[in-house]
């Protein structure tokens, strides 16, 4: 299980010059949102330390690539950099060993189900080997598992 707090994130986020801040003045379906002429993150105060994790990293996603609106692929685009920066592939291989369920994988990993599922849009099964992020050539994959 990765610890509750990945302070990591607070650093890439410091590293761009990007301030958080905590509010209650968000729409009730958003847990955060990214500001890019204010160069802030805003987050819904009281989340659990998970939620409080994912909405910090999809923001960060958005402050990374300069996001100022969000259509459709700019969403995907940031859950795609949320999953790759909160799943570890080995961590995740092993808790689909145990049950293919994303709720109990999400458990084990200390992450959202939305994590879990964009994680699974990044994974091509060939064979008995599971690719993460699978481009087209070899060896271009960011992790490779074999589930035989």
């Amino acid at each position: 299980m990765k610890p509750m707090l990945d302070r990591s994130v607070l650093d890439w986020i410091a590293d761009l010059g990007v301030t958080i801040e905590y509010t209650n003045d968000l729409p009730p379906q958003r847990l955060g949102a990214y500001l890019d002429d204010e160069k802030v993150i805003l987050i819904r105060r009281g989340l659990t330390d998970t939620l409080e994790q994912e909405a910090l990293h999809h923001e960060y996603a958005h402050a990374f690539y300069g996001d100022r609106t969000c259509p459709p692929a700019t969403e995907r685009r940031a859950w795609t950099m949320v999953a790759q920066l909160m799943v570890d592939p080995l961590a995740y291989a092993q808790a689909e060993r145990v049950s293919d369920d994303a709720l109990f994988i999400a458990r084990e990993l200390g992450v959202t189900k939305r994590v879990v599922t964009a994680f699974r849009t990044l994974l091509v099964k060939l064979g008995d080997t599971t690719y993460v992020d699978a481009r087209m050539g070899a060896g271009q994959w960011l992790h490779r598992e074999l589930v035989a």
